[in-house]
């Protein structure tokens, strides 16, 4: 992954970078401004080339810190068990390295895609409240989040594209956008289409709240950090409305407590693509989030 020799794979989702320079000059990196780790949780089903190009930019950013990065697929919206599996080293490495509380003085930046990077960011808070040993079960290692502890210890989150509510239309847009042939993307439009129609009526029959909803009343509970967010989105992104992130910031302030929100909105910029189109303002918004969450 990317250029770093130190980059090995920890599953078949999780990625870890230790920076050479780290290595080379042991505690005097800890006067450094960056972020000591920088989680990156990617959308559903990324391209490993395309989450690269984050890491890379924080590599350049934060030469000094550590990149840990855990994708998603389709199948972890329904194997939830078998996903919290998968993300056992990712906890290991966060009860490693965070040891300290979430809050200004915390050296943990979060930066999560999508509504996968989202389910993704729910799992790992989960994992750390709720276990108080090693994710692997060792019993060596030493239980640095106490059980019931608040979860992930985050100085600041940022959210690019996320999180949005289920429409038919971003539903077969999100579960089929891997696919590349047409022929076989109708087809599977259709069984989206499908499936998409009766979880609904089975919501609506029993009761049930949507999880795309869930997920999103989860990211706005005490269940994470009150700490500072950031929100970079586009009325442009056809998987998730702007309208959904824009309510979320508020209820994040009006119903959480979260004293900074801030909103970055690009125009004409597709999901999870504003980097790429204004990469200079994107990466300028991340920095004064990590710089100022510092000083609360």
């Amino acid at each position: 992954m990317a250029s770093r020799s130190l980059f090995k794979q920890l599953s078949r989702s999780v990625y870890l970078a230790e920076p050479a320079s780290r290595l080379a000059n042991g505690a005097a990196d800890a006067a450094r401004k960056g972020p000591q780790m920088v989680l990156i949780l990617s959308w559903m089903d990324a391209q490993l080339k395309h989450v690269e190009k984050y890491a890379e930019t924080y590599m350049k950013l934060y030469p000094s810190s550590s990149i840990l990065v855990v994708r998603s697929n389709q199948r972890d919206f329904w194997q939830t068990a078998a996903f919290a599996k998968t993300l056992s080293p990712a906890i290991d490495v966060l009860r490693k390295e965070a040891t300290y509380p979430a809050g200004p003085s915390s050296r943990l930046l979060v930066h999560t895609f999508s509504n996968g990077g989202c389910l993704t960011l729910k799992q790992l808070n989960e994992l750390l409240r709720s276990s108080p040993s090693s994710a692997n079960g060792s019993a060596d290692s030493e239980p640095l989040l106490k059980k019931s502890s608040t979860g992930i210890p985050a100085r600041a989150f940022v959210f690019d594209s996320c999180p949005g509510l289920s429409t038919l239309s971003s539903t077969m847009a999100a579960f089929t956008a891997p696919i590349k042939s047409a022929f076989l993307r109708y087809p599977a439009m259709a069984v989206v289409a499908m499936v998409y129609g009766v979880l609904r009526l089975y919501g609506v029959i029993f009761r049930k709240t949507p999880v795309l909803q869930r997920l999103s009343n989860y990211l706005n509970s005490p269940a994470l950090p009150s700490v500072p967010r950031l929100y970079l989105y586009s009325p442009a992104d056809l998987l998730i409305r702007h309208t959904d992130v824009e309510k979320h910031a508020a209820l994040a302030r009006s119903v959480v407590g979260v004293q900074d929100v801030r909103l970055e909105k690009f125009e004409g910029t597709a999901h999870v693509a504003h980097a790429r189109k204004e990469g200079e303002r994107y990466w300028s918004a991340v920095q004064r989030i990590w710089d100022e969450s510092g000083k609360q």
